[in-house]
């Protein structure tokens, strides 16, 4: 029985990674690998988190890690959607020592 399951859906210029279930440990390293594995070409990524159960905090960190190197190697733009149940008030987002910019926000449904 798998307990998560990382999709990829993209065009051209755009990915949107979807992440089911349980965000543990083996579920952010193969969100990291498939965020590893971006073409060149890729200038937006969209992380939705919507259908997460459950987020270890510790996993979390290192697909936000993740996501800030793509995001400072490549000056992409980065989006997270959190679970309803989960969602700030905040407007933005801001990862883990990530300069205060708005590129990274937080999308409300």
């Amino acid at each position: 029985m798998e307990l998560f399951q990382v999709s990829l859906e993209a065009h051209g210029f755009g990915a949107t990674i979807y992440i089911m279930g349980l965000l543990a440990e083996p579920a952010a390293a193969r969100t990291g690998t498939v965020i590893g594995l971006m073409p060149l070409t890729t200038r937006v990524i969209r992380l939705d988190l919507r259908a997460v159960e459950l987020i270890d905090p510790t996993a979390f960190v290192r697909v936000a890690r993740a996501l800030n190197r793509w995001r400072d190697e490549r000056f992409g733009r980065v989006t997270i959607e959190f679970p309803a149940r989960s969602r700030r008030r905040a407007r933005h987002l801001y990862l883990v020592r990530q300069p205060n910019t708005a590129a990274i926000d937080q999308v409300s449904g």
